[in-house]
């Protein structure tokens, strides 16, 4: 959509129904012409009527916003059984959730105002052990080999938008991973750096100009001594849930904060 100016990317809103009523009105508060949301994950797409009830809250206030589309990059706490049947059943397209949201497959490829953008889902549920395979847990959240090296093979985007962080990332993102305050178990750690091992060399192959990813539930950011930018967006019920990007710059800012 080569008109369109700017975008807002989202983090994690978990299926928050309360959460999309205040979030998606304070895009058309405070950015005019807005008329996508790419969203990093931990949507919630999960079938039955509580993610029916979500989308139809979603596709409500994007109504009254003027909002015309969210592109979702899958989270780790989606359904990837359905998902993943959900792909098949469109090779390489995204996936139509309702008259607004699209969810899309590992390594998507688009542009928006002449940039390209690159997508790719997934993450590690650090959690896992404490939860129920196939009922809160999917193990197709992890990406494999072949969707990295599919992800690779167009080349280089201009933006980069994982669920997953990246090794070498934002401060607070690093630090939490390095204390690890929650005290998760040996083989969940392991668990958690495969799928971090695996997106960076999404990062490193695709070499995008800045890359913004949720999942860590840390608002952070952090400009590479290479150039790059990532940024790592907060979550449902926290400050900085919201970024604004400049497509004929990629300038950015916080929605509620200053810019970048």
């Amino acid at each position: 959509m080569p008109t369109e100016t700017r975008v807002v990317i989202a983090g994690d809103w978990h299926g928050n129904v309360n959460w999309v009523g205040k979030a998606i009105p304070s895009i058309a508060r405070n950015s005019s012409g807005v008329r996508t949301i790419l969203h990093v994950g931990d949507f919630g797409i999960w079938p039955g009527a509580g993610g029916r009830k979500f989308l139809d809250a979603v596709d409500f206030w994007c109504a009254r916003a003027g909002i015309s589309r969210v592109l979702v990059t899958p989270g780790n706490h989606e359904n990837w059984d359905w998902l993943e049947e959900a792909f098949v059943s469109e090779p390489g397209n995204p996936v139509a959730l309702s008259s607004v949201v699209e969810v899309l497959p590992r390594g998507y490829r688009f542009e928006i105002g002449n940039r390209t953008f690159a997508s790719f889902g997934g993450a590690a549920s650090v959690d896992y052990e404490m939860r129920s395979a196939g009922i809160d847990w999917f193990p197709g959240e992890l990406p494999t080999e072949q969707d990295v090296e599919r992800a690779i093979s167009d080349g280089p985007a201009d933006v980069l938008l994982t669920h997953e962080a990246i090794d070498g990332g934002t401060p607070a993102s690093e630090d939490m991973l390095r204390s690890n305050p929650m005290r998760w178990s040996p083989e969940a750690l392991n668990y958690s750096s495969r799928s971090r091992a695996l997106v960076t060399r999404v990062w490193d192959g695709v070499a995008p100009k800045i890359l913004f990813h949720g999942h860590m539930h840390l608002a952070d950011e952090v400009a590479l001594p290479s150039g790059p930018q990532v940024i790592s967006l907060g979550s449902d019920g926290q400050r900085r849930n919201l970024a604004l990007l400049e497509l004929s710059t990629l300038n950015w800012q916080w929605l509620d904060g200053g810019t970048k």
